[in-house]
């Protein structure tokens, strides 16, 4: 994990540097990629806002998996000239893989399953604007969810965390990756900020000791998925409310 092969940067910066740099400014691009003129024009030619704002969700889903996941990957191969499973893109390893799986998801799914819908902010969940959600409308959404969060994972827990690990401690490598993590959140509101601090740290424990981000996904996709369909019932059971 230490040792870093010889690779196009040598001499020129350190790679946590190089991937810190690399994840910010992917991710700052696809934050505000709403303002990319092309993007922006083709978009307004679509005169319903419900459709209007709905395609343009999935698009900035689609630019995240490339931005966050693909340059990333392309980093590693090309620049560092490294194994993506040196960067958590094998398979899961350890003598109790199967606790790390069936705890973490027990634990962590199964609270968002169950915790009160009156926690859950409709103002700003289900992201995409769909009055009436039919089956396939949510199953198109979820699989969005998922090809954005595994470019996500890929670069916050894949490629920037690993690449830490190779200069800092473990204890360092994840505060810093999870105070990231953290700050991405800060704009919904400093409770979900906070508790987006302490899910990564756990995500990063998890992908740390099983060598692989796969879990820490699955799990973050669930959740995403998970709380865009308690939103959607809770608006539905609003509507018919009143």
């Amino acid at each position: 994990m230490n040792h870093f092969y010889m690779n196009v940067f040598d001499g020129l910066i350190d790679e946590p540097l190089i991937a810190l740099m690399v994840f910010l400014t992917m991710y700052l691009t696809y934050y505000f990629s709403d303002r990319i003129p092309f993007l922006k024009s083709r978009l307004e030619t679509i005169q319903q806002p419900s459709i209007l704002f709905g395609q343009w969700i999935y698009t900035k889903r689609v630019i995240g998996f490339f931005l966050l996941g693909i340059v990333p990957l392309l980093v590693i191969l090309i620049g560092f000239q490294r194994s993506i499973v040196d960067f958590g893109l094998g398979l899961p390893t350890h003598p109790q893989l199967g606790w790390w799986v069936l705890i973490p998801t027990i634990v962590i799914i199964g609270g968002s399953l169950l915790r009160n819908p009156k926690a859950i902010d409709i103002h700003y969940y289900p992201e995409v604007r769909i009055t009436h959600w039919s089956r396939r409308e949510k199953i198109i959404n979820s699989l969005f969810w998922l090809l954005y969060l595994l470019g996500y994972e890929i670069g916050l827990r894949g490629f920037l965390f690993f690449s830490l690990l190779g200069t800092f401690s473990l204890v360092q490598a994840v505060i810093i990756n999870s105070v990231i993590y953290s700050l991405i959140h800060i704009f919904k509101g400093p409770k979900e900020a906070s508790g987006a601090f302490f899910l990564g740290v756990l995500f990063c424990f998890i992908t740390y000791y099983t060598q692989s981000i796969w879990i820490a996904s699955f799990i973050h996709v669930a959740m995403a998925v998970i709380n865009d369909l308690q939103a959607i019932a809770l608006k539905a059971k609003a509507s018919k409310s009143h």
